[in-house]
């Protein structure tokens, strides 16, 4: 299915990386049955490929087995703090690269501003990785909004141009989480908040997905991500009509929280966390209507 939709989209061979394939692939079927995500599917699918066209070339920090267990067990993401050895050309790459694309599919005139805002040197890719990763990630948006960004568009923004990097960290990390316990609803590799989560396998176990890395981690069904509740009066679930068996939300009424939820056969690779992020924007649009917030 890969090899026959994805040279269609770009005329010519499909990318190299097959979990772009796959991830486009998606999108492909996405465009066709649901027409109403049209515009994020367009941005998606014309950004992934450019994220990926270049090997990338950034290794995690030199850890200790020791020292990434004290982490883990004191609650602190891997990264969490670490001096990235940050490619900048190849940063500067990505995020020129989907600002060109949120000019065409989004909006032209906030594209170029954070596009210029690069250029200029008023926005420093290393400044930026390294507040990501501090224990205040939030101040990404007080960055965006002390230039005059659009901050949400800058958040989203920098995640689609780190994600390859921070992503193939998480792999080389991998190593470091086995057998390690991790209770927290944070991520444990870089510290995000899960972007969703994935209800897997005939047990329907419970994994949470960050958006930053694709790292997972399994997390109790019956606990809120967030502020840790685990009254089953406060937690509940929400969905669009028709589509609970697919689609669903993980609910919190003590600090209106909520994850987006999948059942998966498989866990989902790579991109394909993206795409499942365009896939259930409907719940995104459930929740503000019910009042609940994006962490």
């Amino acid at each position: 299915m890969v090899k026959s939709i994805v040279p269609k989209l770009f005329g010519g061979a499909a990318p190299a990386n097959p979990e772009v394939g796959q991830a486009l692939a998606d999108l492909a079927r996405l465009k066709k049955d649901r027409p109403e995500l049209a515009v994020a599917v367009a941005l998606l699918t014309e950004a992934l490929p450019g994220l990926f066209a270049k090997p990338i070339i950034e290794n995690p920090p030199d850890f200790s087995a020791e020292r990434a267990a004290a982490k883990l067990a004191g609650g602190v993401p891997l990264l969490r703090g670490e001096n990235l050895k940050l490619d900048e050309k190849g940063f500067r790459r990505r995020w020129l690269h989907v600002c060109k694309v949120m000019e065409r599919q989004q909006d032209k005139s906030a594209a170029r501003s954070m596009g210029s805002a690069l250029k200029r040197g008023r926005l420093h890719p290393h400044e930026l990785t390294a507040t990501l990763l501090s224990s205040n990630p939030d101040d990404v948006y007080t960055q965006a909004d002390r230039l005059g960004l659009d901050a949400e568009m800058t958040a989203g923004l920098l995640r689609l141009t780190l994600f390859p990097v921070l992503a193939q960290m998480n792999s080389a990390l991998l190593a470091f989480r086995q057998g390690a316990r991790w209770e927290k609803g944070h991520c444990p590799t870089c510290g995000s908040w899960p972007l969703l989560g994935e209800f897997r396998g005939l047990e329907q176990t419970r994994y949470l997905r960050c958006g930053w890395c694709a790292a997972e981690w399994e997390f109790p069904r019956l606990l809120c991500p967030f502020c840790a509740t685990n009254d089953h009066h406060e937690l509940g679930y929400f969905h669009v009509e028709g589509q609970e068996m697919k689609y669903r939300a993980a609910a919190c009424q003590a600090c209106r929280g909520y994850v987006k939820m999948l059942s998966t056969l498989m866990p989902l690779r790579g991109p394909e966390v993206l795409v499942a992020d365009v896939a259930t924007i409907h719940l995104d649009l459930a929740a503000a209507q019910r009042g609940f917030v994006v962490r």
